[in-house]
């Protein structure tokens, strides 16, 4: 069990999936009593890593992802989301032909 979360960041870019779903949970055990590791897993690029992944729907891998982000305001998940620029772009398109 490693709890300094910083220390398994570097395994959420090169850890086979069947480590990865270990490492994910722990961040899904820590994460939602840690203020501070919250915070720091948002400018280490840990959120956005977790949001790139793509878990089997109702895996444990999937769970621990929505515990996760469940962690943080919608905002800051849809901001760090893998397609969230090509939103914004399509948000503006459609604005602009409704004009």
């Amino acid at each position: 069990k490693c709890v300094p979360l910083p220390a398994l960041e570097p395994l959420l870019h090169d850890a086979p999936e069947n480590i990865l779903q270990y490492v994910v949970q722990q961040f899904a055990k820590v994460l939602p009593h840690d203020v501070a590791a919250r915070r720091s897993f948002v400018t280490s690029g840990g959120l956005q890593k977790i949001l790139e992944l793509q878990p089997e729907p109702g895996s444990k891998l999937a769970d621990f992802v929505r515990a996760i982000t469940e962690c943080y305001p919608k905002e800051i998940v849809d901001y760090y989301s893998p397609n969230y620029s090509k939103q914004l772009l399509d948000n503006l398109d459609s604005s602009e032909l409704q004009q």
